[in-house]
């Protein structure tokens, strides 16, 4: 699992990721023009009588939206659909494609919102197949299905599914594959390379970076489920604002550099926490002893900044978590900040007590391993 974006593809014209999202932010150069992109908020344009212009209103598109749905588009591999939210991007993928009769594949440890969606195609006529166990069920639950739905890694537990042979049983069975590419980023894995038809990201995390915005994004390469995807942005009226659409442009620019920090910091942890005897249940899909590392290294550019580990009851990692002064207790991941989350305070997921997912952040290596040991050493 390369550690640095180097070493990733180079999607396009010979730059890699990381410089192509540098130069994301950059207008077209011209004589002493300036170097970022300005910000046009009109939702309202001249009305083209020759029927030529690309842009007539805001709901429909508008300048931003495309200039970031062509960044991100460039990083997934394919053509990108920017939405309000994350849930937005994965209602409009289940929404747009399935109705009454239509039966649709859900791993069971996707993110929970997207399976409330699916319970709710359920009460009008979806056939919803939730999967326990991907790799075991997938090759019979697929047979006769629409869509097969996966997030890898998985929020929160960091379980890896194998999205090549994924892709392949869904494709066998006339299934189209819908990756949440949200914990990893184009950066850390790109999914559409490995096979699935659509990948879903949330960009309030990992890609924005600075818990200051709210938006999603879908890609695929098929221009008629791109095209299926706009048409209902345009009618359910869920394109982002173009000030959003502006600051994720701006957050996608120094993603490499954040993503590499993250990373680093997460080896570090992963590499201290294994050494302590209170922690159990130690999860990092970059690291060499985790489960799902052999899949994790064939399918992920990246092993990413999000980890989980268990202590040894919640009054415990309450302990550590008000010991610590780099750890921030916050909902959400992939921000500039450490942010740790109890995911025993979830009702929806049956888990262990004291059970952890940590979101490093960009805070220098020795600085948060620190922290983190001399937290845990108060807490015990």
């Amino acid at each position: 699992m390369c550690p640095i974006d180097e070493h990733s593809p180079a999607p396009q014209g010979g730059l890699t990721a990381g410089s192509i999202g540098v130069r994301s932010v950059m207008p077209p150069r011209e004589a002493a023009g300036p170097l970022v992109a300005p910000l046009s908020l009109a939702t309202a344009h001249h009305q083209d009588l020759d029927d030529v212009a690309p842009t007539r209103y805001g709901r429909w598109g508008h300048d931003s939206a495309a200039a970031l749905e062509e960044v991100l588009g460039t990083l997934d591999g394919g053509t990108a659909v920017v939405f309000n939210s994350g849930m937005s991007a994965v209602s409009t993928v289940l929404m747009s494609l399935l109705g009454a009769g239509d039966a649709l594949v859900v791993g069971a440890d996707a993110y929970y919102e997207t399976r409330q969606i699916a319970d709710q195609l359920a009460a009008r006529g979806v056939d919803v197949r939730p999967l326990t166990d991907v790799a075991r069920q997938l090759p019979e639950a697929v047979t006769g299905a629409r869509l097969v739905v996966l997030e890898s890694p998985t929020n929160p537990l960091m379980r890896i599914h194998d999205l090549r042979e994924c892709a392949r049983l869904s494709h066998a069975a006339g299934a189209l594959l819908a990756v949440d590419n949200s914990m990893s980023s184009p950066l850390g894995q790109r999914p559409l390379d490995l096979g699935a038809d659509l990948v879903i990201t949330s960009d309030a995390k990992v890609v924005g970076g600075h818990n200051d915005i709210i938006l999603g994004h879908v890609t695929a390469r098929g221009p008629e489920l791109v095209e299926r995807l706009r048409s209902w942005r345009h009618l359910h009226g869920t394109i982002p604002s173009a000030f959003d659409c502006w600051l994720t442009r701006r957050s996608v620019g120094s993603l490499e550099i954040r993503l590499a920090r993250q990373t680093a910091n997460a080896a570090a942890l992963t590499e201290v926490l294994h050494r302590r005897p209170e922690v159990l249940d130690l999860r990092w899909p970059g690291w060499r002893l985790d489960p799902d590392h052999a899949v994790a290294s064939r399918q992920m550019l990246r092993g990413g900044g999000l980890l989980s580990f268990r202590l040894p009851g919640r009054d415990h990692l309450h302990r550590f978590l008000k010991a610590s002064s780099l750890v921030v207790p916050a909902t959400s991941y992939g921000g500039l900040q450490t942010m740790a989350n109890d995911i025993a305070t979830w009702p929806h997921l049956a888990v262990p007590p004291g059970l952890v997912r940590i979101s490093c952040g960009c805070e220098p290596t020795r600085d948060l391993v620190d922290d983190v040991v001399r937290a845990l050493d108060a807490a015990a």
